[in-house]
């Protein structure tokens, strides 16, 4: 990686463990990227531990260029006092393609896990919704195409193309509500392309049985993405297992020192990013030997206890066959091998109009993509290697979600 691109990358991180630090800066942040709120409108909608507090995250948001204040909004003329200042998020969190890459993989894994069980709550909700009020639901295309590397890149390419769009969808709406008075649906949008497993296909990486530490997965990442030394302990021990002796003489920066090395590799055992798989005995002493975790991926979760009248459903049938190759690709490995897959989540508002203009986008893009399969068989046929990719896509509406404070 050139040595630009690398600092770009940690500088990303940095940022983004600013924001993963508390969850509910990410709330924050991922409700203002869809409009402007006032730290008290926030408050009201969606909770929090006081307003204060919630006050205090917004100003080291602003601190952090996460957030910009970008007009305000007058108080109730009964009430006294300031204007409430309106903010706006400045950039979205995630993780693009080439931060995504820098990531040690079992990192990838269990953010690419955490984030698809979190959405496939939100879409059972949508779903159940939808199905109590007698609406159709939002049709949940789950296909399988066959490409060449020449088909993936473009593939890939229309998906990141159809993400952009979105958002323009999402600012064309309000633009249209603002005069015509209608109200905007919150909407989530799922837009996923992965590599699924092939029979010629090994285990990528052993990795050691994950425990399920009672934070988020956001505030475990957090320590991880603002260190270095700690994402180099996690890439080595997604290689080989160590332990903090050898890692110390062997792979860590000329700096660090063994205590230093030992501190992380506790931090990362109690955030459960390694664990102990084993012990030596070293002359007079016995040496823990570390590997890097998976996530569990045992839970039932939004999969369990569902209604008989749901399971007859279409969409939830797609919706199960999707989270089934979902969770067969990332015990595999497939799923986050390639830092090129699309995995998206979006969250935008919507008017009638936009929900029917993404819908038909998507059902573009699932034809699209058809196509382009049909090319690339050709040049399978003519000797090209061939890779599946499974493609989930659907909008769906999403009702807000209020925090929780622990």
């Amino acid at each position: 990686m050139a040595p630009r691109t690398a600092a770009r990358n940690r500088e990303r991180l940095r940022r983004l463990a600013v924001v993963f630090k508390f969850e509910l800066r990410v709330k924050i942040v991922v409700e203002l990227y869809s409009r402007p709120m006032s730290p008290k409108g926030f408050f009201e909608q969606f909770g929090g531990p006081s307003i204060e507090r919630v006050a205090q995250h917004f100003a080291l948001l602003e601190e952090h260029g996460w957030l910009r204040r970008v007009g305000y909004k007058n108080r109730d003329t009964k009430r006294r006092g300031p204007p409430e200042n309106l903010y706006r998020a400045t950039d979205a969190v995630f993780f693009d393609a080439e931060t995504s890459a820098s990531l040690p993989y079992s990192a990838r894994l269990a953010w690419s896990w955490g984030v698809f069980s979190t959405i496939s709550h939100l879409l059972r909700q949508g779903i159940e919704a939808a199905a109590s009020d007698g609406r159709p639901s939002q049709p949940l295309t789950c296909i399988q195409l066959e490409f060449d590397e020449v088909g993936w890149m473009r593939a890939i390419e229309k998906l990141a193309t159809s993400f952009e769009a979105i958002f323009d969808e999402h600012e064309d709406a309000k633009i249209r509500c603002a005069s015509s008075g209608d109200a905007l649906i919150r909407t989530g949008i799922l837009q996923v392309g992965f590599e699924t497993p092939r029979a010629e296909n090994p285990l990528v990486l052993d990795l050691a049985d994950g425990s399920s530490p009672s934070m988020s997965l956001t505030e475990r990442m957090a320590p991880l993405l603002a260190d270095d030394l700690s994402m180099q302990i996690l890439h080595e021990l997604n290689q080989t297992d160590m332990s903090v002796k050898q890692f110390h003489r062997e792979v860590a920066f000329d700096d660090a020192s063994e205590g230093a090395v030992r501190y992380r590799f506790d931090l990362l055992k109690n955030l459960a990013w390694i664990a102990v798989v084993d012990e030596v005995r070293k002359r007079a002493a016995y040496e823990k030997i570390y590997r890097a975790t998976r996530p569990d991926m045992t839970l039932n979760g939004p999969w369990s206890g569902v209604s008989d009248a749901l399971t007859e459903t279409e969409v939830w049938q797609e919706f199960v066959h999707l989270s089934e190759l979902v969770k067969k690709a990332m015990a595999a490995g497939t799923f986050d091998i390639r830092s090129d897959r699309h995995f998206s989540w979006s969250i935008v508002m919507l008017d009638h109009e936009g929900s029917e203009k993404v819908a038909a986008s998507l059902e573009r893009l699932a034809a699209t993509l058809s196509e382009e399969e049909e090319r690339s068989k050709t040049r399978i046929a003519a000797g090209a290697k061939p890779v599946t990719m499974a493609v989930g896509l659907t909008a769906i509406e999403s009702p807000p979600v209020p925090y929780r404070a622990p």
